[in-house]
């Protein structure tokens, strides 16, 4: 490419490209947030197959995954959490290095924490969950994806 030509181009028609590549970019990297986000994505993984199955059967399945999985925090801080996890789970799913049941790191733990209370504060606010430090988990862990074989629940084929 001739990149002396395209400097010597007018200043607006140069402003001009560089917003319609600025824009074509955030347009990008928008829909590469939101597409990655969606549950048909993250089934996408082999290690994600059955997680995704057993979700679709809960009364949790109208929500997309990162809306439990991701911080409520502002746009910056998911697209780091996100890049973050999702470098993790690229790794392990190319190396198959993941195991059969795939453990909650303490992080994400805390997270999903903090998303249940969100969601269903109007529900606890008058019980000593509303008042921090309870784990909603250790009652309602298999909520979110229902029970797998390995705990009894139903085998999805």
């Amino acid at each position: 490419m001739d990149w002396q030509r395209l400097l010597n181009l007018a200043p607006l028609k140069l402003l001009g490209l560089g917003v319609a590549a600025g824009a074509v970019i955030v347009l990008f990297l928008t829909g590469t947030y939101y597409a990655s986000g969606s549950p048909k994505f993250c089934a996408s993984c082999h290690s994600m197959e059955l997680v995704y199955s057993r979700w679709q059967g809960t009364n949790h399945k109208q929500f997309a995954c990162t809306e439990c999985h991701l911080p409520d925090t502002n746009i910056v801080g998911k697209v780091v959490y996100k890049t973050r996890a999702g470098l993790n789970d690229l790794v392990h799913e190319t190396f198959r290095a993941y195991t059969p049941i795939i453990p909650i790191s303490s992080n994400s733990e805390e997270i999903l924490k903090l998303n249940c209370v969100r969601c269903h504060y109007s529900t606890i606010e008058n019980t000593p969950m509303a008042r921090g430090g309870a784990n909603c988990l250790k009652c309602h862990r298999y909520l979110g994806h229902g029970r797998g074989p390995e705990k009894g629940g139903i085998r999805v084929e």
